[in-house]
């Protein structure tokens, strides 16, 4: 049986300061909140011999074969994030892609290291096409390690036109604004996730201005991964944008009030903050 989301992309080494390192990539954030979300999720990505990719039961992991996993590296300065790239994995292709995965209702491309290009797309003719670019916007220079430095993304229009949906931070756009509304000329659904400043989601090219939901944060790790999939998922049910994109912000809201990916909600947590903000924003209920 497919699967009914398929998330492609780097599962990453993030390298920590105390000398460890955790498991994280917009692959593992969105299979993870797929999961609990009720759905029936897999994963394609590289992976080296051995690797254990971390992932809740039930979620399908097909690896291509790799010598090493993409690995990140981050340090905090007072002029920002300076991200450091150390190791990349495997490049995917159409020919990884299991059969059987090929007709999966909703397949979300989520390159971090530019390990696929936008073609991919054409593997799935029949699926809702989500992508986060945020792999197609940074270079480095070899050998590594090496620091990652932001690139402009511009697609080539054919290929945009056929994803269903968009979603990017401002911050991979470096804050330009007219970069990020550019993307809508040939997208039909455009999401801009600005963290605790909510999300601008250009329907056809129209603006709507989206609101965070009010949230305890603990950890911001992946919460525009969270809120991709659950957007994505949520579009696929409703064929609503806005509904997709408030159902989005109540499932983020959730995920960021504990460590990595430990309070991604199940379904009826995140209907049920939905509902509350619905109440508290709505006078006489």
């Amino acid at each position: 049986m497919p699967p009914e989301y398929l998330v492609i992309g780097d599962l990453t080494r993030d390298l920590l300061p105390d000398g460890g390192s955790a498991l994280g990539g917009t692959a593992r954030y969105a299979a993870i909140t797929a999961s609990r979300l009720g759905v029936r999720a897999a994963v394609l990505a590289a992976g080296s011999p051995g690797f254990i990719p971390g992932l809740p039961a039930g979620v399908q992991v097909a690896l291509v074969p790799s010598d090493a996993l993409s690995t990140f590296e981050n340090h905090y300065t007072q002029h920002g994030r300076v991200q450091l790239l150390h190791a990349l994995g495997a490049r995917l292709r159409a020919a990884d892609v299991p059969p059987a995965w090929r007709s999966a209702a909703l397949v979300h491309l989520g390159p971090l290291t530019g390990e696929f290009g936008l073609e991919l797309a054409d593997a799935f003719p029949d699926a809702l096409i989500g992508v986060t670019p945020q792999g197609w916007m940074r270079a480095w220079d070899l050998p590594l390690p090496a620091p990652i430095r932001r690139v402009v993304w511009r697609p080539d229009p054919a290929q945009l036109r056929r994803v269903d949906a968009l979603v990017l931070s401002i911050e991979d756009v470096g804050g330009d604004e007219a970069l990020a509304a550019s993307y809508a000329r040939d997208c039909r659904l455009v999401a801009v996730t600005r963290g605790a400043r909510g999300a601008t989601l250009y329907i056809g090219g129209a603006p709507h201005e989206i609101a965070a939901f009010p949230a305890d944060e603990r950890d911001p790790t992946g919460a525009g991964d969270v809120f991709a999939a659950s957007l994505l998922l949520r579009l696929r049910e409703t064929g609503d944008p806005l509904a997709a994109a408030a159902f989005a912000c109540a499932v983020a809201a959730c995920a960021v009030e504990g460590r990595g990916a430990t309070t991604v909600p199940t379904r009826a947590e995140a209907m049920a903050r939905l509902t509350a903000h619905a109440r508290h924003d709505t006078p006489g209920l």
